[in-house]
């Protein structure tokens, strides 16, 4: 199968929301999905192309959100699904329901990014030690100006 192939299939057959589909090369395909939907998406994935391999799942900071990116193995295409978490809201639900590899690298996520991973069966840090400082989190964005004042460039 190729990533248009695939696209085309989650297209056609997937019943939740897609706010775009897309491919880079015949075996890369990107999918993004409202934060809502991600634990549908995730399922949908595994049913639709067994076997399928959660290879991992990275977050990043662009400013305005995180970025959940679930990274997957299907029928021969690396097919990355991406879902933007508002820092406002930090939260999406775990996908370890229809996705139980996914334990690990949520814990991994909660850790360095700070999103809730609602519903985790074990939200107990993964990375940092148990007296890390509550809400600092070393993958986040900081924004040196607000830190630091404004640069004097004179």
């Amino acid at each position: 199968m190729t990533a248009s192939e695939l696209i085309e299939q989650v297209q056609e057959q997937y019943q939740g929301e897609l706010i775009q589909a897309r491919t880079s090369s015949e075996v890369d395909a990107w999918i993004d999905v409202p934060p809502a939907d991600v634990q549908q998406m995730a399922g949908f994935i595994m049913d639709a192309w067994p076997p399928v391999h959660l290879s991992t799942i990275t977050g990043y900071d662009n400013g305005r959100e995180i970025e959940i990116l679930y990274h997957f193995v299907a029928d021969g295409v690396s097919l990355t699904v991406r879902a933007a978490v508002p820092k406002d809201v930090n939260r999406i639900d775990t996908i370890t329901p229809v996705v139980p590899a996914a334990v690990l690298y949520e814990r991994e996520v909660m850790d360095l990014l700070g999103v809730t991973m609602v519903g985790h069966p074990d939200p107990r840090r993964l990375l940092l030690p148990e007296d890390w400082p509550e809400g600092d989190y070393p993958l986040r964005r900081h924004d040196v100006e607000d830190e630091e004042g404004p640069e004097d460039n004179g």
